[in-house]
């Protein structure tokens, strides 16, 4: 409104007209004004003026109104007076009053032979927008930092390397954050080691290491690196001035090699995982126009935190790896070394139970019979424990990636038929009747002993589970492919369990009622896909299971 009301009394300043001003009308103006001769000279001032800029506005009659405030104004405003005075073309322009935080707006013309200047306080609309610019600013701050940290999770957490992991952290700094960067991590012995670094300018690795060669980082410094790796506390310079590198160094050799990298500025955070110090990152700039805010601070401990995360599953990942590595071999020596003297064991059993069906006379018929009923349960123990031995011997070379397979040509209806009357005796003590039916051959390219193996589990386990109830198995073929089918009636696996069936130390039912250590699914499930085949499994809890494994007759080509 003020704005429209000076436009028309300016228009009507500058229409033809009488050369008397009135003074009443200015008197009354909600804007500041300052009337002028030609060469300058104050001719009247009006209230509001004397309001805006304080003084009595008698004391500018007379002046120049630059003389007002000769140290701010006169560079600003004379020369544009002069040329408004001359050409009698308008012109305006904004004013900082520094000293006073206050700006305004002035704006000159020519009209009636006067220049008359307006002038118009508009410090709340600057500070406003400086408001408004600020958190704008901070915004776009906020989104980049939110992008560059999205960033450098997605690198950080792409490998499980150690010195990796710090080696891309540096590169990934620079020059988002820093014109160098580096990375140092504390030693057991007291030392600190620098394991990476990336700068812009390529010859300055160099020169950083041969500074740090000449003077090492030391755990007990009151200052840099050393201090951050000791309290865990970062440590920030927004300005590297000269006489800060004085003070710290009292060896001005020291404090002149310092200088020589041309730090300007510089942000050490620590690397912290679960309240250990695993190392400290360091942004140095060395541009002059570049300085570090606490914005800047706040990043670089965000990424920081992102690294010391992923440094932190690293050691994890290495140290699980380590410890699966030794289950492992253990594993495979243990079963080694109890394979010796249970072989032994069975050998000698067998001897003699042999000694006892061939001479029962000797020792009496009842005597006879005794011994025999516990040679059999000794022999049936020393295979269950031959069996779990060579589950876990299957564990450590599936896990060591040394499960070969000798194919041969082999007829699997034949080794169904073959196996499965060894089983007639676990079959009457668990009271389940089986029921065979296969085709008269089924011929492909398998490893034979394999294949057994998984005939085998998968027979034990429809006994172990069946609960007396009859136990069905199939073998079917076709010009691609075999498969076998093993059916039970007994507990059945729930739905939700199912996904389980195949882990490694999987046990879905209760350890008290079944034995066993939870191997031969898993080891049928590596077996098969070893021969590029499948299996599967359909079960409900109290309806039995089926398991069904389909092996192509032929290894896929190449």
């Amino acid at each position: 409104m003020t704005r429209i009301r000076t436009e028309r009394v300016e228009h009507h300043l500058t229409a033809e007209g009488p050369a008397s001003d009135d003074t009443a009308l200015w008197d009354q103006f909600p804007e500041s004004v300052a009337i002028c001769s030609l060469e300058g000279v104050c001719l009247y001032a009006n209230p509001a003026l004397e309001r805006a800029f304080g003084g009595r506005r008698e004391e500018l009659f007379g002046r120049m109104p630059w003389e007002a405030y000769p140290e701010v104004l006169r560079e600003q405003l004379q020369e544009r007076f002069d040329r408004v005075a001359a050409t009698g073309e308008p012109e305006e322009f904004e004013w900082h009053f520094a000293s006073r935080e206050r700006w305004f707006v002035l704006r000159l013309f020519r009209g009636r032979g006067r220049v008359y200047v307006f002038s118009r306080e508009n410090t709340s609309e600057k500070k406003q927008e400086a408001i408004l610019r600020g958190l704008y600013d901070e915004t776009r701050r906020a989104q980049r930092h939110a992008a560059f940290l999205a960033q450098a999770s997605e690198v950080l957490t792409s490998s499980l390397e150690h010195d990796e992991i710090l080696q891309r952290l540096t590169h990934l700094a620079v020059p988002p954050l820093a014109d160098g960067c580096s990375v140092d991590v504390p030693m057991p012995d007291g030392s600190v080691r620098r394991v990476a670094m990336a700068h812009v300018r390529p010859e300055m690795v160099e020169a950083t290491r041969a500074y740090h060669a000449r003077y090492p980082i030391l755990m007990d410094a009151p200052h840099g690196v050393g201090k951050v790796l000791r309290t865990g506390t970062t440590e920030y310079v927004a300005e590297l001035r000269p006489e800060i590198v004085a003070r710290a160094f009292q060896d001005e050799a020291h404090g002149r090699a310092t200088l020589a990298l041309g730090m300007s500025a510089y942000i050490i955070v620590p690397l912290m995982s679960r309240g250990r110090v695993l190392g400290a990152l360091s942004l140095v700039n060395t541009e002059k126009g570049r300085r570090y805010t606490q914005a800047d601070v706040r990043l670089a401990e965000d990424l920081a935190r992102r690294a010391a995360t992923s440094l932190d599953n690293g050691r994890l990942y290495t140290e699980a790896h380590e410890a699966v590595r030794a289950r492992d071999s253990f594993l495979s020596v243990a079963s080694h070394e109890l394979n010796t003297p249970l072989t032994s064991l069975t050998l000698n059993v067998q001897a003699l139970r042999r000694q006892l069906e061939a001479h029962p006379a000797s020792i009496g018929d009842v005597a006879s019979e005794s011994i025999s009923s516990k040679v059999l349960s000794v022999q049936r123990q020393l295979s269950r424990m031959s069996g779990l031995v060579r589950e876990l011997l299957d564990v450590s070379r599936i896990t060591a990636g040394k499960l070969r397979l000798e194919r041969e040509e082999m007829d699997l209806a034949a080794l169904v038929r073959e196996l499965v009357p060894r089983y007639a005796e676990e079959l009457a003590r668990a009271g389940c009747a089986l029921r065979l039916e296969t085709p008269p051959t089924a011929t492909g390219s398998w490893d034979k002993l394999r294949v057994e193996q998984v005939i085998q589990n998968l027979l034990s386990n429809a006994i172990k589970y069946g609960r007396g109830r009859p136990i069905d198995v199939q073998v079917g073929v076709d010009e691609q492919r075999a498969w076998l089918l093993v059916r039970d009636e007994g507990v059945g696996i729930a739905v939700e369990a199912q996904s389980r069936l195949f882990q490694r130390f999987e046990r879905l039912a209760s350890e008290r009622h079944y034995g066993g250590l939870g191997l031969g699914l898993w080891i049928v499930r590596q077996i098969v896909d070893a021969m590029d085949g499948r299996i599967l499994v359909r079960s409900a809890a109290g309806q039995g299971s089926t398991f069904t494994v389909e092996l192509p007759r032929r290894p896929p080509a190449g």
